[in-house]
């Protein structure tokens, strides 16, 4: 669970409960510990009844949380930023650390791209990378060193 007080609720969580859960759950603590049980059955129970019919209704499609279709597919970047907030500080450093990796080798696989268009004649594409040797500074005779920048 994370680690500060305030606790975030995803699209899904505001689609199975309402604030009459919220309200029963909230009342837990200062119930005896028999009847905390049943409440927290009864509250479940009540967001799995609401899971089934979100499902069977077909409306899981209209609110765009459940399955993103061919269409809309997102990335394991955009997954990965869609949970950091839910997760502790340790994990939130994974999940960046992991997401610059997958954009590390993003950039890299659009570098490559790039080389090989400009070998075979064609032009580079716009982005991250993007531009002619001439055009970053790095073209010229091998050993040569473009003016305003000094070899150490």
């Amino acid at each position: 669970m994370n680690e500060d007080s305030t606790i975030k609720f995803t699209d899904f969580d505001y689609l199975t409960g309402d604030h009459h859960l919220q309200m029963m759950k909230a009342a837990l603590p200062y119930v005896n510990a028999p009847s905390q049980r049943i409440l927290s059955i009864l509250v479940k129970l009540q967001e799995l009844r609401r899971t089934i019919a979100l499902f069977d209704s077909g409306e899981n499609a209209a609110v765009g949380i459940m399955s993103l279709g061919e269409a809309g597919r997102r990335s394991p970047l955009d997954m990965l930023n869609a949970i950091r907030p839910f997760a502790g500080r340790q994990e939130q450093d994974s999940i960046d650390l992991v997401c610059n990796l997958l954009e590390g080798f993003r950039i890299g696989s659009q570098y490559q791209q790039d080389m090989m268009m400009q070998e075979a004649g064609g032009m580079p594409s716009s982005g991250p990378g993007a531009g002619t040797r001439a055009e970053t500074g790095f073209g010229g005779a091998p050993g040569s060193v473009p003016a305003g920048r000094s070899v150490l």
